[in-house]
């Protein structure tokens, strides 16, 4: 069966792609600019202020937009020094930073303020397109990384246990709008981090979302997911991983409240939505590979995820506003 897309499709796909790079710079230095720059702590504002020597001649506005872009494009910092001059950055004025100079800029940005960046850009996604409510989900995917770790596995031929080498991966966690696939939340975990526990700290600060419907899978079946999702206004539509059959008791009851309630209000109908939140996995994968994070250190495999969905909303961003100058009506994929 032949899929019929909507007039106009390839012109806006077309149009997306030639303005990317130029939306992307301009988007990043917009949200820099109007946030301003992070931050500091006590410490490093106390040593800056005893150190002799030459002032810094690199703005931490620029150095923040060059590390995200480090991210976004997938580049090592080496490779980003190179690239610097090529873009059209504001500050022309400056001399162009090093790669050990982006890597300790890298290194001191904080987490919450990658978070407020990533929160700003959700905000003009919605804004340009007047959504109201609709279906959000949540979902995690694997992440590359070049660490290895030693696993004892049992071995037949051998009669024991065999000692092997294998990667040790990541969790990229994201809480997605699907009507126009807009990152809301991203954290980055260890592989052995369960969903449940982190879909509570992204929900941590959420905004409320009256007349919502939230999907997830077995993965995040929890009653305190369940009580946060409805303190927040939203209808959790999460696949239960027992039946109500299975739950004895009155006092069982009275713990499981808000997931037998969520229970009973389940809809296969739009449960189906939650594998358009693949959508986003499988845009970030490039070249028939998986998401890889060349960083090593926790703290920077953290900002590692949400600078990567900046950059993500930013795309979307750009494809909404060329439907727009094509005169392409922008409509959910889901309908309120």
């Amino acid at each position: 069966m032949q899929h019929n897309r909507r007039s106009g499709y390839w012109r806006q796909y077309h149009l997306a792609h030639t303005l990317e790079m130029d939306a992307l710079v301009g988007g990043i230095v917009s949200l820099v600019k109007e946030s301003g720059p992070p931050d500091e702590d006590e410490r490093t504002t106390a040593r800056r202020g005893r150190r002799r020597g030459r002032r810094p001649v690199h703005s931490r506005e620029k150095l923040v937009v060059v590390c995200l872009l480090t991210v976004i494009l997938g580049c090592t910092f080496r490779e980003m020094q190179r690239l610097v001059p090529k873009l059209p950055l504001p500050w022309q004025e400056e001399p162009c930073p090093d790669h050990s100079t982006i890597h300790r800029a890298y290194q001191r940005m904080p987490q919450r303020y990658l978070d407020s960046l990533l929160e700003r850009s959700a905000g003009l996604c919605i804004r340009e397109t007047g959504w109201k409510k609709g279906v959000l989900a949540a979902d995690s995917s694997g992440v590359e990384t070049d660490r290895y770790e030693e696993v004892s596995r049992p071995s037949r031929s051998q009669r024991g246990f065999v000692t092997i080498r294998r990667i040790l991966p990541l969790k990229y966690h994201i809480v997605a709008m699907l009507d126009h696939l807009v990152i809301l939340r991203a954290v980055v975990t260890g592989c052995r981090v369960h969903d449940s526990p982190t879909l509570r700290r992204m929900l941590a600060g959420f905004p409320r979302m009256p007349g919502c419907v939230f999907n997830a899978d077995r993965g995040y079946d929890a009653e305190k997911n369940c009580e946060r999702l409805y303190a927040l206004g939203m209808r959790p539509n999460i696949r239960q991983k027992d039946e109500m059959s299975h739950w004895g008791g009155a006092k069982a009851h009275k713990k499981l409240f808000n997931r037998i309630r969520a229970a009973k209000s389940f809809d296969r109908t739009l449960y189906r939505y939650r594998g358009l939140i693949e959508g986003i996995f499988g845009a970030e994968e490039t070249g028939g590979h998986r998401l890889r994070c060349r960083f090593r250190t926790d703290g920077s495999r953290e900002r590692w995820g949400p600078a990567l969905a900046i950059g993500w909303n930013l795309k979307v961003l750009n494809r909404i506003r060329c439907g727009k100058r094509l005169g392409m009506e922008v409509m959910p994929i889901t309908q309120n």
